[in-house]
């Protein structure tokens, strides 16, 4: 009986052992598949509406996936050596990212994000040469009016226009809010929702439709009206 009994607890044991091996060389291959994604990053705002917050939680999201990521890919002490970049900056190094868990109310966002960085993005910045071997160098500046084109300053009343903004992934989000900084007439762009795939803004701007969707142009965005709405994307490259 003694016997039987001690060699159940070794069977068991080794059972234990085995699956606890696999879990970790699970882990560790998926890890390998892509150290640049980052899970469970927390994220928590209170903001005047739920619009907002959760436009404000994606940012914060992505300033603590970013340093979760330099402590994932270099330790925790080479990752305090590193300064978090400008929110445009890390936009433009997040490939895309997805909602993991959320809770909403009326002002507040509370949830877990995953996000996935541009590899290149990275290495550039932190001196890492890149996949193939090749030092890469990157970080996209502020854009302004397409070159060749003059510069056109709305004039007229102040006007409101809502606008759905397609997305193929978080950079396209932030890099649209980047250039509608700097769009002449636009006074603000107010968040009304934000999905993985489309965002809504009411623009508040000076000027006509006709001057609005020519100064969009000289930040490369592209205004379009179909039959029910005014659609605003991303020219040359992003969400098409």
């Amino acid at each position: 009986m003694l016997r039987g009994a001690r060699r159940i607890a070794r069977i068991s044991l080794l059972c234990g052992l085995i699956i606890s091996l696999g879990i970790a060389m699970s882990m560790r291959r998926a890890e390998a598949a892509n150290p640049y994604e980052v899970t469970g990053v927390p994220v928590d705002v209170t903001a005047s509406d739920a619009a907002t917050a959760r436009d404000q939680a994606i940012v914060q999201g992505q300033r603590k996936a970013f340093t979760m990521l330099m402590e994932q890919l270099l330790g925790a002490d080479k990752a305090a050596s590193v300064a978090v970049p400008s929110d445009a900056a890390l936009g433009n190094m997040v490939q895309d990212f997805e909602v993991e868990s959320e809770r909403l109310s009326s002002v507040r966002y509370i949830g877990t994000m995953t996000f996935r960085f541009d590899a290149d993005s990275v290495n550039a910045l932190i001196g890492r040469p890149s996949d193939n071997g090749v030092d890469v160098s990157g970080g996209a500046g502020a854009v302004g009016a397409t070159p060749g084109t003059p510069e056109v300053v709305p004039t007229g009343p102040t006007q409101m226009l809502s606008v759905s903004v397609p997305i193929a992934s978080l950079r396209d989000w932030v890099e649209i809010r980047r250039r509608l900084a700097g769009v002449p007439g636009v006074q603000r762009a107010e968040v009304r929702s934000l999905a993985r795939a489309e965002g809504e803004l009411n623009l508040v701007y000076v000027g006509d439709p006709t001057q609005l969707t020519q100064a969009l142009a000289q930040r490369q965005l592209s205004l379009s009206q179909n039959a029910q709405q005014w659609i605003l994307r991303l020219g040359g490259t992003g969400a098409q």
